[in-house]
């Protein structure tokens, strides 16, 4: 049996995720849909649906639990983790969400290329290690991940045995009873055609300040796009065709810096994703690029003099 630690914690998304992947492979789904509306969920709970889907299925069933993933399509955090449209930016996003929820267990990448990575699994701190099934559910997330960001003939592997996308039942069991499931050997195909439509859930035009210019505006969309991920100056600028120098004097003709601008786009779809939808506050704290949600809190509060739910109660219009 697989022996909870209660005072670890998981995603909520990961498990929404999880059971997604039981759903489309004809499993049966455990009794714990009620308990996912906040962004983090205690450890046992992600490890009773994890448990439940290998007493059905074996362990060579949870790599390909990740393609719940699919069914996920235009979650925000899905949109988060997917609007990079590479490799690198998945690995850095997914690290990102790793810190935001504060995992004791995070991914390392000990090499990688644009056709492949080597990534470790395992505690932050030398701590106890991953469980295996954990491994592999990880493993076969990030896979599903690479497929949604638009790479193909996505596969896994550990110590030279498959795990996504065909594993074989007698090989995966083969690699938890000797623990070798912490350590993977990523590989993918890259395309120029990624068709998917990740546009945000909303416009930054419809958020952003009208006393801005149409430049400004320009670099708050850019700033809004990449999040979670808070780019650089430089890269920001690349990305408008502009010297780092040239970009950063643009700004401050107009008395604003790119720090500001930054810091005014994760407030303002903050307050949209609080007034508009019905998104776990945690949650927008991630989709919006915010450290945590202490982080997302101390900025309203400062900002607004009332903390995020009390904004939304005194303000939301549903």
């Amino acid at each position: 049996m697989i022996k909870p630690r209660n005072e670890d914690f998981a995603s909520s998304v990961m498990v929404r995720v999880l059971l997604q992947g039981m759903s489309g492979l004809g499993l049966r789904l455990p009794e714990v849909a009620d308990q996912l509306t906040q962004a983090t969920v205690p450890l046992d709970l992600k490890r009773e649906v994890v448990q439940s889907a290998v007493e059905q299925a074996g362990f060579a069933v949870l790599p390909l639990l990740g393609r719940g993933l699919h069914k996920l399509a235009m979650d925000p955090t899905h949109l988060a983790l997917t609007a990079g449209r590479s490799a690198t930016s998945l690995f850095v996003r997914w690290q990102r969400l790793e810190r935001y929820i504060h995992s004791k267990h995070r991914i390392q990448w000990q090499g990688l290329t644009p056709t492949f990575a080597r990534v470790k699994h395992a505690h932050k701190d030398n701590g106890p290690a991953p469980l295996a099934a954990e491994d592999l559910v990880v493993c076969g997330v990030l896979c599903a991940l690479l497929e949604a960001n638009g790479l193909h003939a996505i596969k896994a592997t550990a110590a030279d045995m498959e795990l996504y996308p065909s594993p074989d039942s007698t090989q995966v069991l083969q690699c938890v009873q000797q623990c070798q499931t912490h350590t993977w050997l990523l590989t993918w195909q890259d395309t120029e055609e990624k068709g998917l439509d990740l546009s945000l859930p909303v416009s930054w035009a419809q958020v952003a300040p009208p006393t801005w210019s149409q430049f400004a505006c320009a670099v708050g969309d850019h700033v809004a796009r990449c999040l979670p991920e808070l780019v650089s100056v430089g890269v920001a600028a690349a990305a408008l065709g502009m010297p780092s120098r040239t970009f950063q004097r643009t700004l401050a003709a107009e008395s604003l810096s790119y720090q500001r601008i930054q810091s005014d786009v994760r407030f303002r779809l903050a307050g949209w994703y609080l007034l508009e939808s019905e998104m776990a506050i945690a949650e927008i704290g991630f989709v919006c690029g915010y450290s945590d949600q202490a982080h997302l809190t101390r900025e309203f509060n400062r900002r607004m003099g009332v903390p995020p739910a009390r904004y939304r109660e005194l303000f939301s219009s549903t």
